[in-house]
């Protein structure tokens, strides 16, 4: 088996893996309250990554299936393909979204280790900023801030491309200085369901730009759970670490 065969295996292996864990993926069902705001500024969902789709990561047995899925290419990767690591990057990340009359922005700096060149996962230190543009909420519920910490999970299809296709889940916690929606909690879990591009320069660095879904909530933790569900986008900068 020459290294192509070996490498292509490995992509359709991974990929199975992900959509075996998340089986419901064409036949969940929209809940009644996922729509919360019809009249509200939308952007376009992705299929599949909608809120409610089977594999977009919003809550826990989701988030169950998807580190499972994590664990295994992790275990593949060192002790079954025996993957040389790719390497350790910096990296910074901005992120874009609008939903539910919020838009929310998002700045990231983090680390990321290429366990492979199908596999990478990252930890980021996340500061955000929220904006409700209703009219009837007073000035200190229209806005807010807070930081928060967030692992990734990322797959990649032509890892060694220049150009590569991916897919990459993000989730972890959020500490708002105020609730975060205004009728919601301070501290919450965010999540992020994305297909993305990556492109390597010659010198090493890469550049990834994603779409997809962005959930936040405190997953019932509280008896107020009104949650955030909105789409945007993900800006990548990562360069090795020397």
């Amino acid at each position: 088996m020459n290294l192509f065969q070996k490498y292509k295996i490995q992509n359709l292996l991974i990929f199975a893996l992900i959509l075996l864990t998340n089986t419901k993926v064409f036949s969940q069902k929209t809940d009644s309250k996922v729509i919360a705001y019809k009249e509200a500024k939308e952007w376009p969902e992705i299929p599949g990554l909608h809120h409610g789709g089977g594999i977009t990561l919003t809550n826990e047995k989701i988030f169950l299936r998807v580190a499972g899925a994590a664990t295994v290419s992790y275990i593949l990767a060192k002790f079954v393909f025996k993957s040389e690591k790719q390497g350790d990057y910096w990296q910074v990340r901005g992120s874009y979204a609008i939903g539910e009359y919020k838009t929310v922005i998002k700045e990231h700096f983090g680390v990321e280790r290429r366990i492979s060149p199908w596999f990478a996962v990252a930890l980021e230190v996340s500061f955000q900023q929220w904006f409700d543009e209703r009219n009837y909420l007073s000035k200190t519920q229209k806005t807010g801030f807070g930081v928060g910490l967030q692992p990734y999970f990322r797959w990649h299809i032509f890892g060694k491309k220049r150009l590569s296709p991916y897919l990459e889940y993000g989730t972890g916690f959020y500490q708002g200085f105020s609730k975060f929606p205004h009728n919601g909690t301070n501290f919450t879990f965010t999540h992020s369901s994305h297909l993305g591009l990556e492109y390597t320069s010659k010198k090493g660095s890469k550049w990834r730009l994603s779409y997809g879904q962005f959930h936040q909530s405190n997953n019932d933790w509280w008896e107020k759970n009104p949650s955030y569900n909105a789409n945007g986008f993900n800006l990548t900068y990562s360069w090795k670490i020397k």
